[in-house]
């Protein structure tokens, strides 16, 4: 395919992408596809390749996709959300938190005792 042909299928999974993340959000759904657009014309970053450039498109496509979920305001409960989960929606599990993260402060060891020093929480 053609550079100019993975461009427009680029732009045009990122206008899917917002379709499905800002669905029933007039005003973001505009705007996001408004700066879209201006991206294309004009890009956000010029010292990138132009494979670069779409490989960027895809990938804020694939997380707008993935990631971005909507919150409407209950209308029994104004202190409350109703998150709009689609299929694609990625969800992790818990299980990510409880894996050590590797300590700069000590040069990558974990500290069996926690806080970021090696001192108790």
């Amino acid at each position: 395919m053609s550079l100019n042909g993975r461009a427009l299928t680029a732009y045009r999974h990122g206008l899917r992408a917002t379709k499905i993340a800002f669905n029933g959000d007039i005003r973001m759904l505009t705007a996001a596809r408004v700066q879209m657009r201006n991206g294309m014309i004009d890009p956000p970053n010029p010292e990138l390749s132009k494979e670069d450039q779409i490989k960027h498109l895809e990938d804020i496509a694939l997380f707008l996709r993935r990631n971005v979920v909507q919150g409407v305001k209950t209308p029994q409960d104004e202190a409350r959300y109703h998150l709009n989960i689609h299929k694609d929606t990625e969800l992790g599990d818990n299980e990510d938190t409880k894996i050590p993260k590797r300590n700069t402060l000590t040069g990558g060891k974990t500290s069996p005792v926690g806080g970021c020093c090696g001192g108790g929480a």
